[in-house]
């Protein structure tokens, strides 16, 4: 049996930011308690917070790696870079395909949830698949060649994986509510994303089981009265992707969100490598982070997520509201109780985050290297 501690002068606990002393046990958090900041323990955090380790739930790649066309190895090496900038946990994603590809996609990169060997790496959640349901209107870096009707004989191949957490779609193709309906009863969480769906469509969505909103205010009319905006300030079973980077948000939207939206917002990057899906993109010479089409059009950005947070902060986001948006409220989406919290019976997953990012984490209570 191993036990250690960490004494940090700011910790993340119960959405709040406090002192705090924790006990780790064989990778466990076994105990948690207020502490002064001058205690004694094995390891003492004095800089930055000590959070949950972060989770992004729409990642596309990292470095030169793209998870579309990764094979196992080179995946681990990919959530082994994430695991170094903080993230613990991800659901890489993967952009509008023909279906046999998004297959073998899954198929021939797919390497488990947790690190095998002495490579910690971030746990894989399972894939996020945005497309290829989506809205020909609202394509933006997707091919809409590629878009189909999710109909159970599209969807089954992907199901079949018993590897997508995560599927994005737009509510108002045909046979949508019945896809949702399917989705949610193999515990696949349905989001809606490149979408025009009126307010009423994304009202009747969410009656048949769709829970989250791909990255909001991309991809979407941007009307607050009306559509997937105005679905996403008030049916409060809703979480809500976001973007905080801002390239594909300003200032002004994402405060907008995090005053109205609260916990419920799920920070991710939309990060990509060199490529998105099959094309590639041409990353900004500045250090802005964004990454574009050959035409010009935005396909994402090269920002890890701690980088996104401390541009959600530096923009006027409570740091304690920011943090919870990338532990906290996605582990709750995914149903996973063990992460996202410092408490009792949780996963030690953490992060030390400093103002210019993540500086240290720990998975299953070992500390990953830099």
């Amino acid at each position: 049996m191993s036990t250690f501690s960490i004494g940090a002068e700011r910790a993340l606990i119960n959405g709040e930011i406090t002192s705090a002393s924790i006990e780790i046990t064989d990778g466990i958090i076994t105990k948690v308690s207020a502490q002064p900041a001058e205690i004694s323990a094995d390891i003492l955090i004095s800089e930055g917070v000590l959070t949950p380790g972060f989770i992004d739930l729409q990642i596309n790649g990292i470095a030169d790696i793209n998870f579309f066309d990764a094979d196992k190895k080179t995946l681990e090496r990919g959530l082994t870079l994430l695991a170094q900038s903080g993230v613990t946990s991800c659901t890489p994603s993967m952009i509008s395909a023909p279906i046999d590809e998004l297959v073998a996609a899954i198929e021939s990169s797919d390497c488990g949830e947790s690190s095998s060997g002495t490579s910690l790496r971030s746990r894989h959640l399972g894939y996020h698949i945005e497309g290829p349901f989506l809205a020909n209107s609202f394509s933006r870096a997707h091919d809409a060649r590629y878009f189909l009707d999710p109909t159970r004989e599209h969807l089954e191949p992907l199901l079949d994986t018993g590897r997508v957490s995560i599927l994005t779609l737009a509510p108002e193709r045909a046979h949508a509510l019945d896809a949702i309906s399917a989705l949610r009863e193999a515990g696949v969480v349905v989001s809606a994303g490149h979408s025009g769906a009126t307010y009423v469509q994304m009202v009747d969505a969410v009656a048949s089981g769709l829970s989250m909103i791909t990255h909001l205010f991309n991809g979407m009319d941007k009307n607050v009265n009306d559509g997937i905006v105005r679905a996403a300030s008030e049916l409060r079973e809703l979480t809500i992707g976001l973007i905080g980077d801002g390239i594909h948000n300003q200032s002004d939207q994402v405060l907008w969100a995090f005053e109205k939206l609260g916990e419920r917002i799920a920070l991710v990057t939309d990060a990509l490598g060199p490529m998105l899906g099959d094309k590639p993109v041409n990353v900004d010479s500045g250090s802005s982070g964004g990454a574009y089409r050959e035409d010009g059009t935005l396909a994402g950005s090269t920002l890890t997520l701690d980088k996104v947070l401390a541009r959600t902060v530096a923009m006027g986001v409570p740091l304690s509201q920011a943090l919870v948006s990338a532990t906290r409220t996605p582990a709750r989406l995914l149903g996973r109780s063990d992460l996202g919290e410092i408490k009792e019976g949780a996963l030690a997953d953490l992060t030390q985050f400093t103002s210019s990012g993540s500086i240290r984490t720990w998975i299953g209570g070992m500390e990953v290297g830099r």
